[in-house]
C-alpha cells in the first residue's frame, strides 16, 4: 500500500503549479538552498568519518572531493535564480536538475559501498546516513514537491541498487524497508508541500484583497473629493445666484417703499400691495438660502437670555394668522405664562420655519401652537392636521433640499431647507427637535428649551415714533455698483430727510468730497463692488482717508460662508439683502448718535 501511494505521489509531482505559485516555490527554495548546501557539506564530512570504519579512507576522500565539486556546481547554477528573462517553469527545471545532482551524489555512495566494502557493515552505515540526510532535506525541499521527489528518488535509488547487488539474507527485507521508507517520506513531503502551497495561495489572496481594498479606498477618496468639490460648487453657485437675485430685489424693495410714501389711488394701492407681496415672497426664499449659508459659515451663534414665550407666540400669530386665514385654515395659539432661557431670535427663526412648514402641508383643519412644561423643560409645539410623514421619512425630512410630496420641485412649496435649518439651529442652541406624525392625520414638532423661573426684564421695544425726525439732516454716503440700487437708496433716504451722496466705489465717493466738505455721518455700502473691491476694503479706504471711525452698514446678498465671515469681521453692522425699509431705518437709528437732552437751567447755573 505504501509503495502504491508513493507511486501516486510521484505521478502527481510531475504536474507543475501555475506560474505565480511556482515562482514563489522557486524563490523559497532558492533562499533556503545555501543553508542546504552548507548542511550537505557538513554531513558529508561526518559521512567520511563514519564510512572510514568500513571503507578505505582515500576512497571516501575521493567521494568527498566529487561531492564538493557537485555542491559548488549546484551553488553556481542556483545563484542567478530567479532569472528575469526566464519563466518560472524554466527556473523550476534548473532547480529540479540541481536537486537531482544532489540526490545522485548521495545515491552514488551506495555504489561506492558495494564496490569497496567486503561486508554488510558499510551498507548498514550507508542506509542510516542516507535516511538522516533525506529526512533533514525534507523540510528544506518540500515547498516544491516535484524537485524533492526527484532528489529522494535519486538518493534512494542508489541504496536500492547497492542492496540488490549485495547478496545476503538481509537484502530483500532491507529493500522492502527502504521502499516503505521511500513511500512514507513521499507522503510526508506531499503534506508539507500542500501546507506550503496553501500558505502561498493565502499570501496571494491577501495581496489581492489588499490591492482591492487600496483600490476601493482610492475610489472612496476620489468620490469624497468629488463630493467636496460638488459641495463647494453648490455653495459658490448659491452665493452667486443669491447675490445676483438679491440686487434687483433689493432695488425693487427700495423703490416700492418710496412709492408707498406717494399719493396713490385705490387701484394703484392694490397693485402696489400685490407687488410688495411678490417681493416679500421672493425675499423670504432668498432669506432661507441666506440662513442656511450663515449656518454653514458658522456666523450664527446662540446667546442665551431669559424671555417670555407668550409675546413671541403672539407676534407669530399676527404674522401667520393672516396666511392661515387666506388658506381657510384655523390658526390657534394656546396662551402661556412660561419663560425660557434661550436665544430668542434663534427660537423665533425655528418657530417660523416650523409654522411655515405646517401651513404649507396642511390643506384642511388648522395649526395649533402651544407651550408645555414637561420634565423640567419647555416644549414649544407646532401641531397640524396635514398630510403627515411616513415613518421611514422622519429622519430624511431634516436633510437639505429634501421635500415630501413635491416631485415636480414646485418652488412655491419652498426649497426644502426649512427643516434642515431647524435642525442646525437646534444643534447651535444645544437642544433638539423631535417629530411625531401619522400619515393622513397630521404631525407635531417639538422644540425643547430650558425653562426660566426668575424675574424678566420688560422690553418695551424700540421707540419708532420720532425715527424720521432722528434721521433728518443725517449725512449718508451710499456705495453700490448697481445704478438701480443707488437710485433707490438715494430716493428712500431723501424721503426720510437724509442728505445722501451716492457713489459706485470708494474712489468715486472721495472724488465727490472736497477738502472742505465734512465727512459723512454714516456709510452704507454693498459688500460686492466693482473690480473685485469689497465693502470691507472700501470702508478701510474711507476711514483711513478721513482719519476717523465712521459708523457703517454693510449690505450683502452674498451667501458664501467665507464672504459672510469676512464681512462680519468688519466693525460695521451687517444687513442681508433684500433689506426692508423698517429694518434699514432701525439700523441707521442704532448707529446714529442721539442728541443729548438739554440740561436744565438750574443745573447749568449750579457752581
Amino acid at each position: 500500500m505504501a509503495v502504491t501511494d508513493a507511486l501516486r505521489s510521484v505521478r502527481a509531482a510531475w504536474h507543475w503549479e501555475r506560474d505565480e505559485v511556482l515562482a514563489m516555490q522557486v524563490l523559497l527554495l532558492r533562499r533556503s538552498f545555501p543553508m542546504t548546501l552548507a548542511a550537505s557539506l557538513l554531513t558529508s564530512l561526518g559521512t567520511v568519518w563514519v564510512m572510514s570504519l568500513a571503507l578505505p579512507v582515500h576512497t571516501m576522500l575521493w567521494w568527498f572531493g566529487v561531492h564538493l565539486l557537485v555542491v559548488t556546481g549546484v551553488y553556481l547554477g542556483l545563484h542567478p535564480l530567479p532569472r528575469t528573462h526566464k519563466t518560472p517553469r524554466q527556473d523550476a527545471w534548473r532547480l529540479t536538475l540541481c536537486m537531482a545532482a544532489m540526490g545522485l551524489i548521495w545515491g552514488s555512495l551506495g555504489m561506492v559501498v558495494w564496490w569497496f566494502s567486503s561486508n554488510t557493515d558499510g551498507v548498514i552505515y550507508y542506509v542510516g546516513i542516507l535516511s538522516t540526510v533525506s529526512s533533514g532535506a525534507l523540510g528544506l525541499g518540500a515547498p516544491m514537491y516535484r524537485g524533492y521527489i526527484v532528489y529522494l528518488s535519486c538518493a534512494v535509488g542508489g541504496v536500492l541498487v547497492a542492496l540488490a547487488l549485495t547478496s545476503g539474507p538481509v537484502t530483500l527485507p532491507a529493500m522492502v524497508m527502504v521502499a516503505v521508507y521511500y513511500g512514507l517520506t513521499c507522503l510526508h513531503a506531499r503534506n508539507l508541500s500542500q501546507a506550503a502551497r496553501d500558505s502561498i495561495e493565502l499570501k496571494f489572496e491577501n495581496e489581492r484583497l489588499v490591492t482591492q481594498l487600496r483600490a476601493q479606498t482610492q475610489r472612496a477618496l476620489l468620490a469624497q473629493e468629488a463630493a467636496e468639490r460638488a459641495s463647494q460648487d453648490k455653495s459658490r453657485f448659491l452665493a452667486a445666484a443669491s447675490h445676483d437675485l438679491r440686487q434687483p430685489l433689493h432695488a425693487m424693495g427700495l423703490f416700492l417703499e418710496t412709492l408707498l410714501r406717494t399719493p396713490l389711488n385705490e387701484h394703484q394701492s392694490t397693485v402696489l400691495g400685490h407687488a410688495r407681496s411678490a417681493s416679500g415672497a421672493a425675499a423670504e426664499m432668498l432669506s432661507t438660502l441666506l440662513d442656511y449659508s450663515r449656518l454653514e459659515a458658522g456666523v450664527i451663534k446662540a446667546h442665551r437670555a431669559p424671555f417670555a414665550v407668550q409675546p413671541l407666540l403672539s407676534a407669530l400669530e399676527q404674522e401667520f394668522g393672516v396666511q392661515a386665514d387666506a388658506s381657510a385654515l384655523v390658526y390657534r395659539t394656546r396662551e402661556t405664562s412660561a419663560a425660557a432661557l434661550a436665544d430668542k431670535s434663534l427660537v423665533d427663526l425655528v418657530m417660523r420655519n416650523l409654522i411655515s412648514n405646517a401651513l404649507r402641508y396642511t390643506h384642511q383643519g388648522g395649526v395649533l401652537i402651544a407651550c408645555r412644561r414637561r420634565a423640567g423643560r419647555l416644549a414649544l409645539e407646532v401641531w397640524d392636521t396635514g398630510v403627515g410623514i411616513p415613518p421611514q421619512q422622519t429622519e430624511e425630512i431634516f436633510r437639505e433640499f429634501h421635500q415630501l410630496g413635491n416631485p415636480e420641485r414646485d418652488r412655491r412649496k419652498g426649497l426644502g431647507l426649512g427643516l434642515a435649518i431647524v435642525k442646525r439651529l437646534a444643534a447651535e442652541m444645544n437642544t433638539q427637535v423631535e417629530v411625531r406624525s401619522r400619515e393622513g392625520r397630521g404631525s407635531v414638532f417639538r422644540l425643547w428649551l430650558p425653562t426660566w423661573s426668575g424675574a424678566l426684564l420688560v422690553d418695551d421695544g424700540p421707540d419708532t415714533s420720532d425715527t424720521t425726525r432722528q434721521l433728518c439732516g443725517l449725512r449718508v454716503l451710499a456705495i453700490d455698483d448697481d445704478e438701480a440700487v443707488c437710485l433707490g437708496m438715494q430716493a428712500l433716504l431723501q424721503s426720510w430727510g437724509c442728505l445722501c451722496t451716492a457713489a459706485a466705489s470708494a474712489q468715486a465717493a472721495l472724488a465727490q468730497y472736497t477738502a472742505h466738505t465734512r465727512p459723512p455721518d454714516l456709510i452704507i455700502t454693498d459688500y460686492r463692488l466693482r473690480h473685485e473691491e469689497t465693502g470691507k476694503e472700501a470702508l478701510q479706504v474711507l476711514r483711513a482717508h478721513w482719519g476717523e471711525h465712521i459708523p457703517a452698514i454693510i449690505l450683502t446678498g452674498d451667501t458664501s460662508p467665507q464672504r459672510l465671515r469676512d464681512a462680519q469681521s468688519t466693525a460695521a453692522l451687517l444687513l442681508h439683502k433684500p433689506v426692508s425699509s423698517s429694518q434699514l431705518m432701525l439700523a441707521m437709528v442704532e448707529l446714529t448718535p442721539q442728541p443729548q437732552a438739554p440740561m436744565p437751567a438750574s443745573a447749568a447755573a449750579a457752581p
